[in-house]
């Protein structure tokens, strides 16, 4: 669903039970996590390293001052069904509930590129940053701690924030990544408690200012076989498949029989997994050896990019 003036999906609020299941499944992933929920709340909330700087030092550092001043921007950057948009849609549940405040998360409708018209993207970029910076101008106390926050999503960020070194690029699209980069701007200058997050299949695609400018940026690989085991022991909990079937199950789902690439997460979630339940409806209960042979004939997703075979 996307809303009435066509700039935003579905906005979300948190703390929310739902997210938190989410957050709670994404496994394999939690160094990326932990590192993005730790970033998120110091870009958020700077009044929280002021403090730790006069406890330690009487005084704020220069290099707490350095911290704070960076630009309220993440980029979560990898292959395509590697969970970067659901740790996107979920991680500010976290965030909430820590700190004690109301979450809104914006994801920024592709319908905000417009129909092409002269100015039209640039208008339609504009004024969803100007939504957000009204959603969040109260975000703050008077003593400058942060009460509620807000998060930009941007998904498939390289369609608005393609570089502009491209010789063929549409000047609208030029104009568009202009207008993208003066809103975030925008946003570290007014110093609102908005963090932007950007999804990308190719961050090599973005716009060099814009990745300059990122605080962070984390990328997303394929599951390795601890991380596939992981996210397989988790799900078949129950199930009573046997230690032999899921080393089987790890194997064939990897990288394998001249296949440079493996499984990705939603390969293993939303396709292979799925088919395997359903598969049983009429068979029985869950089997290893009927696991592992689907298994064998399962084609994961090919990289971005990439034909199949």
């Amino acid at each position: 669903m996307v809303t009435s003036d066509g700039l935003f999906g579905h906005i979300l609020e948190y703390p929310d039970p739902e997210a938190q299941r989410r957050l709670r499944a994404l496994v394999g992933i939690d160094v990326i996590k932990t590192s993005l929920i730790r970033e998120a709340k110091a870009l958020l909330d700077p009044s929280t390293l002021e403090q730790w700087s006069r406890k330690h030092y009487k005084d704020v550092l220069p290099i707490v001052n350095e911290v704070i001043g960076r630009t309220p921007l993440v980029i979560l950057a990898g292959d395509v069904g590697t969970g970067k948009t659901e740790l996107a849609e979920t991680f500010p549940d976290t965030i909430a509930r820590d700190m004690g405040i109301q979450m809104t998360l914006y994801p920024l409708s592709l319908s905000a590129r417009g129909r092409g018209a002269v100015g039209e993207m640039t208008t339609l970029i504009t004024a969803a940053f100007e939504r957000v910076s009204i959603a969040a101008k109260n975000g703050r106390d008077s003593k400058g701690r942060t009460r509620s926050s807000v998060v930009l999503l941007v998904d498939e960020a390289d369609s608005l924030a393609q570089s502009r070194d491209i010789a063929q690029m549409h000047h609208e699209d030029r104009a568009g990544v202009n207008a993208l980069i003066r809103g975030i701007d925008t946003l570290r200058w007014q110093r609102l408690p908005v963090l932007t997050v950007m999804c990308t299949n190719r961050d090599g695609a973005l716009d060099p200012a814009v990745l300059r400018r990122a605080a962070a940026i984390y990328r997303f690989t394929r599951p390795n076989d601890a991380q596939r085991r992981l996210l397989l022991e988790s799900v078949l909990a129950g199930t009573g498949i046997s230690g032999d079937d899921l080393d089987e199950l790890v194997r064939l789902t990897g990288p394998r029989d001249g296949r440079a690439y493996g499984c990705t997460f939603s390969d293993l979630r939303q396709r292979f997994l799925v088919e395997a339940v359903l598969d049983s409806l009429d068979r029985g209960p869950l089997g290893g050896e009927r696991l592992v042979a689907l298994a064998a004939e399962f084609v994961p997703t090919p990289p971005f990019g990439e034909a199949d075979g």
